[in-house]
Formats: C-alpha cells, sequence, structure tokens
C-alpha cells in the first residue's frame, strides 16, 4: 500500500503543503527583520484556496525560531486570547497565596485562606497582558486568527491595538489575520483597524499552470514505488484547474483507488486511472465547497449565478446587461448582488460591464437543477 500525501480536509491542516513560495520567503525574513511590513499579514481567499493551510505553515515556521505563537479560531477570541497570553500559573503568581481567583468571569475560583479577594481579566486587560507576554518571550509572539469575518470587529479592534502598542514598544511581534475577501475592507476601515493597513495583505487563489505541475510532480516524486507520467499530471492538473482544495482531492482519490487496485510496491499510474478518479473528486468538491458556499448567498445571489452560468460566451464571459435582461431586471436593481459577489471573490470583472466566474466548475454546478429532497421523496413513495 503507498502512503497517501494528500489529505483534503477541508479548512484543515493537510499534510502535504504546496506553492505559495514567495509569501513564505517574506515570513522568514520578517521573523529575523523588525521593520519588515509582514509582520502585519492579511491573507485573503475563497473557499478551498488554501488559507487555513498557509497560516499554518507560518506558525510552524515561527515555532521553530523560538517564538511563542498563539493560533486562534473566531469564536470567543478575545477571552481565548487572554487565556493564551496570562496561563493560570502566570496569574496565581500574581497575587496573594490566599486570595481567590475567577479566571475570566468563569465563574471557576481557586482559594486558599480565608481571604476573599478577587482577581479578574477582562478584554480591557488585553494590552497590559500581551506587553507582559512579549516580556517573558523576547523571541517573538506570533499571533494568528483564521475565520476572521466571523469575528466581531470590536473584538479585532482590541487585538490590533493591543499589537500597536506591543510594537510601538518596539518588542517583536507578528499578526496575521486569514479570512474570506470581502473581510478586508471592513477590519481596514473600522476605528480601532486601522494599524492593519499598515501590513501586507496577501489575497491567494488558483495557482498557475507550471506550478500546479510542479506541485503535483513534487507529491508523487515523494511517493516510493509510484510513477505517474507527465500525461497523466498534465491531465490531472487540466480537471483540478489549479485550484488547492481540488488538487488535495484529485490527488487522495487517485492514491485511494490505486491502493484499492494493488498490494504491489511498484505502481505506474495510467491515464485511466485519472479518468476514474476525476468524478469522484469533482462531487466531493460540489458537497463540500460549492454547496456550502451558495447556501450563504441570498435568493437574489444565487439567482443572478444561475443567469449569468445560462449567459456566459464561448471565452467564459457574461454581459451585465445580459444578465439583467434574463432576470427582467434593471442593472441598478442587481448591483447589490453583483458587489456582494465581487466581494466574495465569487466572481471577478475583466472590463466594464463584464463579469466571469472565479471558483473551478461553479458555472456548470448552478446550471443543475436542486438535488431532490430525499426526505420528500421517501414520504411520497410510503404515501405518508
Amino acid at each position: 500500500m503507498f502512503v497517501n500525501p494528500f489529505t483534503p480536509i477541508f479548512g484543515g491542516k493537510p499534510d502535504f503543503f504546496f506553492g505559495r513560495e514567495a509569501v513564505l520567503n517574506r515570513f522568514r525574513r520578517a521573523l529575523i527583520d523588525r521593520g519588515s511590513e509582514d509582520r502585519v499579514l492579511f491573507i485573503t481567499g475563497t473557499r478551498g484556496s488554501g488559507k487555513t493551510a498557509l497560516v499554518e505553515q507560518l506558525s510552524q515556521r515561527a515555532r521553530q525560531r523560538d517564538w511563542h505563537t498563539i493560533d486562534l479560531g473566531a469564536e470567543h477570541l478575545t477571552q481565548t486570547l487572554l487565556r493564551r497570553l496570562v496561563t493560570y500559573d502566570e496569574l496565581t503568581k500574581t497575587i496573594s497565596p490566599q486570595a481567590s481567583l475567577s479566571i475570566l468571569g468563569s465563574g471557576g475560583s481557586v482559594s486558599a485562606g480565608s481571604i476573599s479577594k478577587t482577581m479578574s481579566y477582562t478584554p480591557d486587560d488585553l494590552q497590559t497582558a500581551f506587553l507582559k507576554a512579549c516580556e517573558e518571550h523576547p523571541k517573538g509572539v506570533f499571533v494568528s486568527i483564521d475565520e476572521v469575518q466571523k469575528v466581531p470587529l470590536e473584538e479585532i479592534a482590541a487585538v490590533c491595538e493591543a499589537f500597536q502598542l506591543a510594537s510601538r514598544k518596539g518588542h517583536n511581534v507578528i499578526l496575521v489575520l486569514a479570512g474570506l475577501p470581502y473581510a478586508y475592507d471592513s477590519i481596514i476601515h473600522h476605528e480601532g483597524c486601522t494599524f492593519m493597513r499598515r501590513g501586507v495583505r496577501e489575497h491567494i487563489g488558483l495557482f498557475a499552470w507550471e506550478d500546479t505541475i510542479k506541485a503535483f510532480g513534487k507529491a508523487f516524486a515523494s511517493i516510493d514505488g509510484l510513477q505517474v507520467g507527465e500525461d497523466e499530471i498534465e491531465l490531472l492538473t487540466s480537471t483540478s484547474m489549479g485550484h488547492p482544495y481540488l488538487m488535495q482531492l484529485h490527488g487522495y482519490y487517485l492514491l485511494s483507488a490505486v491502493n484499492d487496485r494493488t498490494n504491489d510496491r511498484s505502481y505506474a499510474v495510467t491515464r485511466e486511472d485519472v479518468e476514474g478518479v476525476a468524478p469522484l473528486a469533482i462531487d466531493a468538491y460540489e458537497r463540500r465547497a460549492l454547496r456550502p458556499m451558495i447556501d450563504e448567498l441570498n435568493s437574489l445571489e444565487r439567482n443572478y449565478l444561475k443567469a449569468m452560468a445560462l449567459c456566459l460566451s464561448e471565452d467564459r464571459v457574461a454581459q451585465t446587461a445580459s444578465i439583467a435582461r434574463s432576470l427582467d431586471k434593471q442593472q441598478r436593481q442587481l448591483s447589490r448582488a453583483r458587489e456582494s459577489l465581487i466581494g466574495a471573490g465569487i466572481i471577478l470583472v475583466p472590463a466594464r460591464g463584464e463579469v466571469m466566474f472565479n471558483i473551478p466548475y461553479l458555472a456548470d454546478y448552478v446550471r443543475k437543477p436542486e438535488p431532490a429532497n430525499e426526505e420528500v421523496s421517501l414520504a411520497r413513495s410510503w404515501k405518508l
């Protein structure tokens, strides 16, 4: 059985990471250069573009250089950051052994003796706690926040203000945010978050043809006994369209199929092997990526995409006037839906009055009829 390096865990850490070398090289310099603008980094991209995987790579590199690393999600951001900055042991050192400690308003407490004095940390203490952590970790403090579009702006502002103060005091600090494209403008224009404007926005998208071939070649070269020819790699590249999540899916299903087919220690992948797994990879991509994306849109945005898919020309561009006519609406009535789709990175504007899809296979997907409700079908079959 061949070891499968592909791990299509949506929003998770893949075992095999590829590409983004320019970002990683700049980040290596930022770890030693306190004046680097990459010490404030805002990563944006559509779902499946590899934002979470890239953030994890940055975190690993910071940890390898002995930086104190704190990786956060969107839930209870400031409270979680405080817990990571001020550990239980550190808290108990700051108070009398006979005092009582209430941890972040959670209701839990520890006490020794009869004194009832309570010490509590709130988001208002974030700057103090962060400066203390910087003093205790002179190598540096690295903080990453994923899915930043889900975080209340007030909490992002609190984090930014703490970082700005620490940076002003001369501490080694790096802040990395990652989220959907529309989150960027709302955050950098929010009061208290203007600190982010001085950093770097890194928008990641599809890989180029050559980079996709290189990534597949590197992955297969790491598998002893497996031979994948240039034609097969080019076919994988074509069907995955340079989309990181689709690349993981195609590689995963290909290796799974090979392992099901043979127990030999040597195997040469054929074109038929690649063609056989492509529908499986695309089906998984539609269920895990495209369906959730469409579900988050409002009805007008969904209708816009369907009309757009039906209006595509041979060069995969749709005229906004044609979309409006097909929906029997004025273009101004669709402007909000169009701008929302652009802000989410789902569609692009190649020229005035034109739009095009920015997500692989989405045009084909929105043309499909709505899948039948299985529960309704069963109810009808049993004549409930």
